[in-house]
């Protein structure tokens, strides 16, 4: 069986973690803590110091629980963070062709 505590938790559930702390989403979530919008977001799946704690303050737990990959065992943030960090989601189109339905 695959361990997942060394896994980076993935949008969808730090989305659900949020919203079972009773915060809207991460629109909500920046405009709290004064950020620009998209920062949380954003934290969510790239690296951002700013975003990343904000989440954390948020649901209650250290950014190193959240984002594995981003910290050492020790809870200090990796710099310069790992290239496969920086790795953008798939944005979704519509259709396969990505042309106009």
């Amino acid at each position: 069986m695959k361990d997942h505590t060394n896994q980076d938790w993935d949008r969808i559930r730090i989305l659900y973690e949020l919203k079972r702390s009773s915060i809207e989403g991460f629109y909500a979530l920046d405009r709290a803590n004064k950020l620009p919008l998209s920062t949380c977001s954003n934290a969510a799946s790239v690296p951002n110091t700013r975003g990343e704690c904000a989440i954390a303050k948020a649901l209650g737990r250290p950014p190193h629980q959240i984002w594995p990959s981003r910290y050492d065992p020790t809870g200090r943030r990796l710099r310069p963070q790992p290239a496969k960090n920086y790795k953008q989601r798939s944005t979704r189109r519509h259709c396969q062709k990505g042309e106009a339905a």
